[in-house]
């Protein structure tokens, strides 16, 4: 048996006790993805992986006594996950001033294709980028997510093919969808290369998979593209809580829904825009995020979001060589309309606005020590479970 004293990483038990029963797992599912035994399952609307394997107790797994430890590797919240994913990703860790991250370049971006300007949530970069890749055959497949039909407007992972599948996953989604889950699906369909499309607490994994050499996953995903995000909702609060039961707006009836300064939401029936102030929807805010340090997905390939005074522009946050590779492919092909971000004065200081407030959710800054020296972890969350439905299982 491997002991943690002889290995850099831990096991699940580890994971478990120090990132999900502390409220620091954001639900990314990354661990569930890489996990070779396949003993990780995913709760959901919980938003928590659980240990599925009958001859352990559920903060324990025979295959992690025995020395395999991926799923600790896989975490982009375990340990020091950004220290390390900065040094895979950039050579070095972020400078102070740096507090929407490490960047090569910044600018504003837009489709020329109207029919991904028609349903991209802002610019349609990221439809543009998926599109362009899977018809020059630079990847087979996205992971991505896309609404559900049950239950109506919560959000799934789903893996998009073509240039249909990618119009169809386009625009927002105010609940969760763990994207990696949609890696089972890719490899059914013996799908190699694919992108991988979510929020910071997703698009970390970029960094955790390069900098612990998870190489499986590391070589399958060949790009990923980041969504600026501060909070996520729970489904059944703010979906059926809020705006069904509360606002008496039925769900089928939702066209689309935003967020700018407030939640936004269409309905289909009248065309008529809703704004609801966003501390009313703060009650339903997911555990992960209270804890996410990370708006500006700092560790993806390209990070990309809606804030500024342009409408119809995504700001574009170019990290990584192979993103600034891919951004300059679909520029220099006339995909995409690029400007320079100094024509909006106001949203750098925006971003480093943003950016620098959700850093405070962090119990510690990663930079200067260990998210688990005494004190800088939240005590367990009175919400962790062992799984869905079910108490604890004892030790076989």
């Amino acid at each position: 048996m491997t002991t943690d004293t002889e290995r850099q990483y831990g096991q699940w038990k580890e994971l478990y006790y120090e990132v999900v029963s502390t409220g620091l797992c954001t639900g990314c599912a990354a661990c569930v993805m890489t996990c070779p035994r396949d003993v990780l399952e995913y709760e959901h609307p919980q938003y928590h992986p659980y240990n599925v394997e009958e001859s352990t107790a559920f903060d324990n797994c025979m295959h992690g006594e025995r020395g395999c430890d991926i799923c600790a590797k896989a975490c982009p919240r375990f340990r020091l996950w950004e220290v390390e994913s900065d040094t895979a990703l950039f050579g070095r860790t972020r400078l102070p001033e740096e507090v929407f991250g490490i960047a090569r370049e910044v600018v504003l971006t837009r489709a020329n294709d109207p029919a991904i300007q028609a349903v991209g949530q802002d610019g349609g970069l990221v439809s543009t980028l998926l599109v362009w890749g899977l018809e020059h055959g630079k990847i087979d497949g996205a992971l991505t997510s896309h609404v559900s039909k049950d239950p109506l407007w919560d959000c799934e992972p789903w893996v998009a093919t073509n240039r249909e599948e990618v119009l169809a996953s386009a625009g927002s989604r105010y609940t969760y969808a763990a994207n990696a889950l949609a890696m089972k699906e890719a490899e059914k369909r013996g799908l190699k290369s694919l992108a991988l499309v979510g929020m910071g607490c997703q698009t970390s994994m970029n960094g955790t998979l390069s900098a612990r050499s998870v190489a499986k996953y590391r070589r399958r995903i060949t790009l990923t593209l980041g969504l600026l995000c501060s909070k996520s909702f729970t489904y059944p609060g703010l979906m059926v809580g809020k705006i069904q039961n509360d606002l008496g707006i039925p769900l089928d009836d939702i066209a689309k829904v935003n967020i700018k300064g407030k939640f936004q939401i269409w309905r289909k029936s009248t065309g008529e825009e809703i704004d609801v102030p966003l501390k009313e929807c703060q009650p339903f805010m997911r555990e992960g995020c209270t804890h996410c340090p990370d708006f500006s997905a700092e560790h993806a390939d390209i990070s990309t979001g809606g804030i500024g005074a342009f409408q119809g522009w995504t700001l574009t946050i170019v990290r990584t060589e192979r993103g600034a590779e891919w951004l300059k492919e679909i520029s220099d092909a006339g995909w995409i309309s690029v400007k320079d971000v100094a024509e909006d004065p106001g949203v750098m200081k925006l971003l480093r606005k943003m950016a620098a407030k959700q850093r405070e959710r962090w119990p510690v800054d990663s930079l200067e020590g260990d998210a688990r020296a005494p004190g800088a972890v939240p005590p367990p969350s009175a919400g962790a479970s062992a799984g869905p439905d079910a108490p604890p299982k004892e030790q076989a």
